[in-house]
């Protein structure tokens, strides 16, 4: 057998020797997915170079599919990412390739690239978009956050790193697996209830959530985070009406064992000390199969003080969980399983009252909340040269609890709020698409999901609280979709799409009788999808995009002049138009800029609320308008050193209220401030033998924006700037890093809700976490 594997080597060197000596600065390269040596012989086939090797494990190593224009070097730099292999150059038209240990970089777990993730001539390709389109040809408003710029303080602060990173992009700061996400000035309320969420969630093709808070999945091992601004609902159906936020996690990486431990350590000024710890293991099974694991556990120092109580940093914080990945490769089929654990507990609320000491709040009882959150998945894919079949399928279960103080002003015993919310999710989407890094892709497909959450409330005693009337909403949804990409005329690509989706809806009440009609109906929805984008040069992208999105009804509590009862809110649908400007110059592509507009339309909007006594309820309260501006640009003025910032501007209006809000017509929507705005300046610098200093500092801005609408709920929120920056030392198997969060001690509001039923008085306020410092170590084996 041994034999053979030389044999085969020997055969892979003499092809490359065969073949044009001198090879062409770029070519067409294709090379599908399998083992390195096959691609190794078809890169020399194509690109004309000699490639050798004698080492038969080379041959052996698993590798993702390559396509694009590209030059040999750059071929096996990719290639080769993240593999315990290195190229080492002969003379112009040779290579050859060597078992080695893993380069250094700042990922410190180095991994090779996604399969969808397609480079094409240090270009990035956006893997939302389901057809493999290069950022630079996507007509559409689309970000990434690289895995490399997370360090492991980042990775473990979930959504909150990216928020920083991405003005657009924001939340609800009711605390950690309780927030709501908005993107580009699409906010509905302030409050979590069963109307679905604005921004659909994904780890790769699977689906986090539908109904739920973020869940906030930790950042640990992850190869990129693409956040794609909304509506999306053709390709990705209800649930998306501000956008796509898409976690894609390092892969399996086999034929290589590999493994890290990060250790870290914070202080937090006026508040406890914090700790976080992550591993991950990666490990050859077999020829064939390859696991992966990551382990962590977190926990935050608390800082705010209950005066009430008289207890110091209630609001202590643990994250913990982790994910696993089993990897199997079957002839040109892929099989992956996969499975996240989390749980997310607070101690208490992280709320202080105005007119107290700062972070200080008075409270009769603790508050805490707890989210507990399952997910299995598998997924079946092959690909046939820019062919893929994809098929993914997965199991969500999610479990909320949270406890509010409900004890009336002056009362001589506490009262207690209970909410218990269980969410049931399956979900399969099951598409075959062909990938086009310049935008003619074109993709078709089917989904299903099955939801159901079951929400329970209690009011009373600490010790006994009575059960109050509850609601149980069940969807299920089936889809057809597809999106296409036609070249008219040299430089001008059109996209169409559309989507048609059938909803099965059931509701009924819970712990008592209770009138709600139907209790079942069926809905029938078509969004389309419009793009059309014009490329004068190599360096300049001019599009326009007309998008929709929708949600689907259910049943809410909703409180009258008498007992609460159960009523329908109905679908809402948001049409956007958008046009933008993408320019990144040729040549040393030292400088790259986008700037956009857009208009929504939003009818019949799904609001969660809550009633003059605090209890929480979702109803239909309108159509409102949004107009929104953004920039961002990148600037590479040094070698090792990067700049970068963004801003955005919104303006937003319900513009066309219920019959109930008729005197609100003025008030804007909640939760997106004006302007917004962020800058970031990354430096890297070798040192000597392996040694590389690395720093980040880092600033960003949230302007003023309303807690809700309606008078009671026209609360100033926001206006707050925060600022970060991070230094470590490595070299590749080991770092030290030290990190710092709000190092101006800023005590802004960052949002005016911590207990939905003391909150019309408006004196609550959610500051930002002091001024924190972490000192880490890692090592990497």
């Amino acid at each position: 057998m041994r034999g053979a594997e030389n044999l085969a080597m020997m055969v892979l060197t003499l092809v490359g020797t065969a073949a044009v000596a001198s090879a062409p600065a770029r070519v067409a390269v294709d090379l599908p997915a399998g083992t390195l040596g096959n691609a190794l012989i078809k890169l020399a086939e194509q690109t004309g170079a000699t490639i050798g090797s004698t080492d038969p494990a080379v041959a052996r190593l698993r590798v993702h599919s390559l396509r694009g224009r590209m030059g040999v070097a750059t071929a096996l730099r990719r290639l080769l990412r993240g593999q315990p292999a290195r190229a080492d150059r002969i003379d112009d038209a040779t290579w050859r390739i060597i078992l080695a240990p893993a380069p250094p970089g700042r990922l410190r777990i180095p991994l090779s690239p996604p399969p969808a993730m397609i480079v094409a001539e240090d270009e990035i390709v956006i893997t939302a978009s389901k057809t493999g389109t290069r950022l630079s040809r996507y007509a559409g408003t689309a970000s990434l956050v690289s895995g490399a710029d997370l360090n492991l303080a980042q990775q473990g602060r979930g959504s909150e790193a990216l928020i920083e990173r991405l003005p657009s992009l924001n939340s609800t700061h009711l605390g950690s697996g309780r927030n709501k996400l908005f993107i580009r000035g699409i906010a509905d309320s302030s409050f979590n209830g069963p109307s679905q969420a604005l921004v659909g969630q994904y780890l790769g093709d699977v689906r986090l959530s539908y109904n739920a808070p973020d869940p906030d999945i930790s950042l640990y091992d992850v190869e990129a985070v693409e956040v794609i601004e909304g509506p999306q609902g053709a390709l990705y159906g209800a649930g998306s009406l501000a956008g796509v936020l898409r976690i894609i996690p390092r892969p399996v990486v086999m034929g290589s064992a590999q493994g890290s431990l990060g250790v870290g350590g914070s202080v937090t000024a006026h508040g406890a000390v914090g700790y976080d710890v992550v591993a991950m293991l990666n490990l050859p099974l077999s020829a064939h199969v390859g696991g992966r694991i990551v382990a962590f556990s977190a926990s935050e120092g608390g800082y705010i003080d209950d005066q009430g109580r008289k207890i110091a940093n209630v609001n202590r914080t643990h994250k913990g969980g982790g994910r696993a990945a089993l990897r199997v490769d079957i002839g040109d089929w892929r099989v992956d399983l996969g499975a996240v654990v989390q749980n997310i507990s607070t101690r208490d609320g992280q709320y202080a009252d105005t007119g107290l000491p700062q972070l200080t709040r008075s409270s009769r009882i603790a508050q805490p909340f707890d989210n507990d959150y399952l997910l299995g998945s598998v997924s079946v894919s092959r690909d046939w040269g820019a062919m893929s079949l994809v098929s993914t399928s997965a199991v969500v279960g999610q479990d909320t609890d949270s406890r509010y103080d409900f004890t009336a002003p002056g009362a001589l015993s506490p009262r207690i709020f209970d909410q218990h919310n269980r969410i049931d999710l399956f979900t399969n989407e099951t598409r075959l698409s062909r990938r086009d890094a310049e935008g003619r892709g074109w993709v078709i497909g089917a989904s299903i999901i099955q939801d159901d959450e079951r929400l329970t409330r209690a009011l009373g005693d600490p010790a006994s609280p009575r059960r109050i009337l509850g609601v149980d909403n069940s969807v299920t949804e089936g889809a057809i979709f597809g999106e296409a990409g036609f070249g008219l005329a040299a430089g001008v690509i059109a996209t169409v799409g559309g989507r048609f989706e059938y909803d099965h809806l059931r509701g009924r009440a819970l712990d008592r009788r209770a009138d709600v009609g139907d209790p079942r109906r069926n809905e029938k929805t078509f969004v389309p999808s419009l793009s059309l984008s014009w490329r004068p040069s190599p360096s300049l992208l001019l599009y326009g995009r007309y998008q929709e999105g929708f949600r689907p009804g259910g049943l809410s509590v909703t409180p009258g002049s008498g007992p609460p009862v159960i009523q329908r809110y109905h679908s809402d649908n948001l049409s956007s138009a958008e046009f933008g400007v993408k320019w990144r110059p040729a040549g040393a592509r030292r400088f790259d800029t986008t700037f956009t507009l857009s208009h929504g339309h939003w009818s019949n909007i799904q609001a969660d609320l809550v009633d003059m006594a605090g209890l929480p309820f979702t109803q239909n309260i309108g159509s409102g308008r949004i107009h929104g501006a953004e920039i961002s640009f990148g600037w590479r003025p040094f070698t090792g050193v990067a700049v970068s910032a963004a801003a955005f501007a919104n303006d937003s209006r319900l513009s066309n209220p219920v019959a109930a809000l008729s005197s609100e017509r003025r008030y804007e929507l909640p939760n997106i401030a004006h302007f917004g705005a962020s800058g970031r300046v990354v430096f890297s610098q070798a040192l000597a033998g392996d040694w590389r200093v690395e720093s980040d500092a880092h600033a960003y801005y949230v302007g003023h924006s309303r807690l809700g609408v309606g008078s009671e709920l026209d609360l100033l929120q926001g206006n707050y700037f925060l600022t970060g920056a991070s230094l470590r030392l490595s070299n590749g198997r080991w770092g030290l890093s030290l990190d710092g969060d709000n190092l101006l001690n800023s005590r802004g509001t960052m949002f005016a809700l911590g207990n939905p039923f003391d909150v019309a008085a408006g004196r609550q306020s959610v500051p930002p976490r002091p001024r924190t410092i972490r000192i880490g170590v890692d090592v990497h084996f």
